[in-house]
């Protein structure tokens, strides 16, 4: 008995003094899945208040950082350089192409050839952007239909839609819908296949596959829900994001966290299997924005101080390379 008494003692002692940085869900089982903490290691203002989403687009071969807010018409781009120090940070004012009034722009993506794109939540409307920034493209509406299983839930939220945004190469995109669920939708033009998602299918430097028509709808092909137990853990969705091995990212305002999700999104399947949390430091308040520079993990603020740091760098991602 004494020898029992003994040994769960010093198993207790030895989970006591686990490392706090040890790969979430080490030692877990599939049901205790926990956030391990990570922090900045740099930060610095945008000029942009209520930053609501991060993205990437090439320019003359060479990647070009984007972010916008919910509150207006704005675009910034910006580069990063060695020592994750974010420079030529620029505004365009692209009043003259979306009017004076609020975005509500809650996503930027971009893709090889220059083009940038945006989703408004509130009028699910994804608007393609020329290279040179003087005109709009293509505008899609997301259209869900009545008899879908979110369709109750998209049309109840306005301001729990379309959160994030990925590009695919097969010419879909994945969207987050925020809350009440939360999931992951692939979105493509009618008549399409779902396909999921796999690292073969992020974007990278290709040019996104646009219709020649310049406007047309995007319906859901598939979505994958947030397990209950992680939904617990994050709260909500506020964006996605590949990093350069193709793997897929979700960001939390919520929970303040970045989640790194199994390798696909199967067809076959109804909920995300999260590979690993990670929690973000205090000083990272409202975390809106999520994009990959050079293998560091960039997260933006929504706050509304342009003085205040806005954009941080994180310390790499536990098992980032395994």
């Amino acid at each position: 008995m004494r020898s029992r008494l003994l040994a769960a003692a010093l198993l207790t002692t030895a989970c006591a003094a686990s490392p706090e940085r040890a790969d979430a869900g080490e030692g877990l089982g599939e049901d205790e899945l926990r956030a391990s903490r990570i922090e900045t290691v740099a930060a610095t203002p945008l000029p942009i208040v209520e930053v609501s989403g991060l993205g990437q687009r090439r320019v003359s071969g060479v990647t070009e950082y984007l972010a916008v807010g919910d509150a207006s018409t704005t675009l910034v781009s910006f580069s990063v350089e060695p020592g994750d120090h974010v420079a030529d940070v620029r505004t365009h004012d692209l009043s003259r192409l979306f009017g004076k009034r609020a975005s509500q722009w809650e996503a930027v993506a971009g893709d090889g050839a220059g083009r940038v794109f945006v989703l408004a939540e509130s009028t699910d409307t994804l608007s393609v952007i020329a290279p040179d920034l003087t005109r709009v493209t293509h505008r899609f509406r997301i259209a869900i239909p009545k008899k879908h299983e979110l369709a109750a839930a998209w049309k109840a939220e306005a301001n729990s839609r379309g959160e994030g945004l990925v590009l695919l190469s097969n010419g879909h995109v994945l969207v987050a819908k925020e809350k009440r669920p939360s999931a992951v939708v692939e979105l493509g033009p009618k008549g399409s296949v779902a396909e999921g998602y796999r690292p073969e299918l992020a974007l990278g430097d290709r040019a996104f596959p646009l219709p020649e028509e310049g406007d047309g709808d995007l319906v859901p092909l598939a979505h994958w829900l947030l397990k209950d137990k992680d939904t617990r853990l994050l709260g909500d969705v506020s964006d996605l994001a590949v990093d350069a091995e193709g793997r897929l990212f979700l960001l939390s305002d919520q929970g303040r966290a970045v989640a790194r999700v199994e390798r696909t999104l199967d067809v076959g399947e109804s909920k995300i299997d999260l590979k690993a949390v990670y929690s973000l430091p205090p000083r990272v308040a409202k975390p809106e924005g999520l994009t990959f520079a050079d293998g560091r993990a960039f997260v933006a603020t929504d706050g509304k101080d342009v003085r205040a740091d806005a954009l941080f760098a994180l310390e790499p991602l536990d098992g980032e390379r395994d």
